[in-house]
């Protein structure tokens, strides 16, 4: 079993499935494998993310034994060796966080 994803339909919020959504993964897969296969199931999702699109790292206000490492979106794969580290450090040897990575940019949330 494969998955396929995802699409990137700005106006649907929700988590139903569609077929114009099916349909767009389906073409798209199509155009890269030259195989026969059968769909087993369609399921959809909504991408969380924050007004500025960054990451979010940091330690709670609430407790000190919860920590955030999220937020990498499509760039997770390069920058999360890069943000696990700056928070190890954080956690371990009390390095700051730069603003624009914390989770304590957002003062309004209880982080």
């Amino acid at each position: 079993l494969y998955k396929v994803g995802a699409t990137y339909d700005w106006q649907d919020k929700t988590d139903n499935t569609t077929a114009e959504g099916l349909s767009e993964l389906l073409e798209g897969l199509r155009d890269v494998v030259d195989l026969d296969f059968e769909v087993v199931a369609h399921n959809a999702g909504v991408r969380p993310t924050v007004k500025d699109r960054r990451p979010l790292l940091g330690r709670s206000r609430e407790s000190a034994r919860i920590h955030v490492l999220n937020g990498l979106g499509t760039r997770g794969v390069l920058l999360g060796p890069f943000l696990a580290d700056k928070l190890y450090n954080n956690i371990e040897n009390a390095m700051e966080l730069e603003e624009n990575i914390s989770i304590h940019r957002y003062k309004k949330f209880k982080f």
